[in-house]
């Protein structure tokens, strides 16, 4: 039998509203925090937020000071997106999985908790890494929190848009980026900052975490 799709236009209003209580302004800030110190510098350089849902983190982007570009696959959530964001921001429906753009279109991509809902995650990194010059930067929820733990847990009991989403640890996902950029020929080094602030900016046990995937200059036939 096939799972039951997700009403967007519900995900869709319930994600920004989510953002706006205590414990969702508490996250943002600690989410942004992490993302911020992994994209380097702007220099007025294009971003691609792929997955960007309803554009929150898209427009986190554009008042840092990148010119944006927004993907995601709902047209529901692009709609949300479209309404909150108003100009300066530039939003195309497509697949993470085959990416609408040319090759190193784009100095940076992103892709917060999107691996976590995409049908093909490891084609997903490869077309980010394609389009990408510089540096890919993924938020990634990790599967070894107890946030994540609970989720799963009351998502067998009452389906919830994580009875479909996956959760990745830290050693699972940089096995697989490297996996994916040495198949794709794709000299990487990769950097990860882990959930908080100081003293508690710790994994395993963090529920989010940032890794910037950064992409060097081929210096002659891959390994």
């Amino acid at each position: 039998m096939a799972k039951a799709q997700p009403n967007w236009a519900n995900v869709a209003e319930s994600y920004e509203a989510w953002y706006r209580t205590p414990p969702g302004k508490k996250y943002d800030a600690l989410e942004k925090d992490l993302i911020a110190g992994l994209l380097g510098p702007v220099r007025g350089g294009r971003l691609l937020d792929i997955g960007c849902g309803t554009g929150h983190f898209t427009r986190w982007f554009r008042e840092l000071g990148w010119e944006v570009w927004g993907l995601d696959l709902e047209e529901r959530m692009l709609v949300r997106a479209r309404e909150l964001s108003g100009n300066g921001i530039f939003y195309c429906r497509g697949e993470a999985e085959k990416l609408p753009f040319a090759d190193k279109s784009f100095p940076v991509s992103a892709m917060i908790t999107t691996l976590e809902s995409t049908a093909h995650p490891e084609m997903a990194l490869a077309e980010a890494m394609r389009v990408s010059r510089e540096r890919v930067v993924l938020g990634v929820l990790n599967s070894l929190s107890p946030l994540a733990l609970s989720r799963r847990i009351r998502a067998i009991f009452r389906p919830t848009i994580f009875s479909q989403t996956r959760f990745y640890s830290a050693p699972v996902l940089c096995a697989m980026i490297r996996r994916v950029a040495r198949q794709a020929g794709v000299p990487v080094s990769l950097r990860v900052a882990p959930w908080g602030r100081g003293p508690v900016r710790r994994i395993p046990l963090g529920a989010f975490y940032a890794v910037a995937v950064e992409l060097k200059k081929r210096t002659g036939l891959a390994g």
